[in-house]
């Protein structure tokens, strides 16, 4: 109740703010609502839940003025959040909250924040809501771009978790250099960038006689190309030695083991014919802002609801906007599998995919 009494309290104070410099600033919002009624299904012994009705309900507010913008969304899951939800998403609550500083070589944000660095492989923070997903990371970045082929990137802060924040925290520096640009040739682009991502966890956590270091580090590199119709990209990344999460609950403290990912992408398109060649490897990188799981409703970890992702795993699924469960965000095996029983041991997987379309 107090976080909602604190919601309308900006809603009311944001207003006034916007109707006394309506020619200073502007302001913006948006209210979306998902609700769905379960129905028993007899024939394949689906019950009725608890709660039948159940609704999903987000204001967005953002005030604009001059080179600044603060901006909170509000969020309601009554009675309760739509079933395979994350179990941390109920009741009522300000979900993200920022305030923002932009001009044109300097963007400072304080508050919560999203943020990608290359492809993801390495830092990923996003939110979809019809899949329950919003790891936002709650504390300071720094954009600083002194000239347009050259951008820096500095974070730091943790990771959102329901209305709670993660124990570990998350920090990273990114910096991308358009090289053609450079040499003002501006028939072809080649752009080169390199990104450090680390995770400081303490040992206060639940893991017994840890043989690794409190801090995670990641390093990657990337390369992009394009001229005219082809485009082609690269992309590495090492992890350093941690606890190996080898299922959806537990992490082996005894059996350390560093992570890497190899991505290669290569691309040719001119009218009504092109081609798609992606190219992917990854082992061991379950990477999350706390590493032991937390155990939710219905003894299923945090991982099954995608809670505290650092990284993202681009599928190789091709996109059919008609088959939702085809755009389910992992089809990537990046966990490690041990099975003494049939020897079985995997620590990621290996994939590709190619796709040629023409238009008869």
């Amino acid at each position: 109740m107090k976080q909602l009494i604190t919601l309308l309290l900006i809603l009311a104070v944001t207003a006034v703010a916007a109707q006394e410099t309506k020619t200073k600033g502007s302001f913006l919002g948006s209210i979306e609502s998902n609700s769905q009624v379960y129905l028993k299904d007899s024939k394949r012994n689906i019950e009725v839940p608890d709660d039948p009705f159940r609704s999903n309900t987000y204001l967005q507010l953002q005030y604009n003025y001059k080179k600044w913008t603060v901006g909170v969304q509000g969020e309601a899951y009554l009675p309760k959040a739509l079933l395979n939800l994350n179990p941390k998403h109920k009741g009522v609550g300000v979900g993200t909250a920022f305030v923002n500083y932009k001009s044109t070589k300097l963007d400072i944000t304080a508050g919560h924040f999203y943020e990608q660095f290359g492809s993801g492989l390495l830092l990923r923070s996003w939110e979809d809501r019809f899949l329950g997903i919003n790891n936002a990371i709650l504390g300071g970045r720094i954009k600083y771009s002194p000239v347009s082929h050259v951008r820096f990137i500095a974070v730091a802060g943790k990771q959102r978790s329901g209305f709670d924040i993660s124990n570990g925290i998350v920090f990273g520096m990114d910096a991308e250099i358009d090289i053609l640009s450079v040499s003002e040739k501006q028939q072809s682009d080649l752009s080169l960038g390199i990104s450090y991502v680390g995770r400081n966890e303490d040992f206060k956590t639940p893991l017994t006689n840890p043989t690794f270091k409190e801090t995670t580090n990641g390093l990657s590199g990337r390369l992009n190309y394009s001229k005219k119709g082809f485009t082609a990209s690269a992309e590495y990344v090492h992890k350093s030695k941690d606890g190996i999460l080898y299922d959806k609950a537990h992490v082996d403290t005894t059996f350390v083991k560093p992570g890497s990912a190899l991505l290669l992408n290569m691309g040719y398109a001119k009218k009504g014919t092109g081609f798609n060649i992606t190219l992917r490897r990854i082992e061991n990188m379950s990477f999350y802002s706390e590493r032991e799981p937390e155990i939710l409703e219905g003894n299923e970890s945090s991982i099954y609801f995608n809670d505290k992702m650092i990284n993202y795993i681009p599928s190789l699924t091709k996109q059919h906007h008609f088959n939702l469960a085809n755009i389910y965000v992992y089809q990537a095996q990046q966990l490690v599998s041990l099975d003494p029983s049939t020897n079985i041991g995997k620590a990621g997987d290996v994939g590709g995919m190619i796709d040629f379309f023409s238009q008869f």
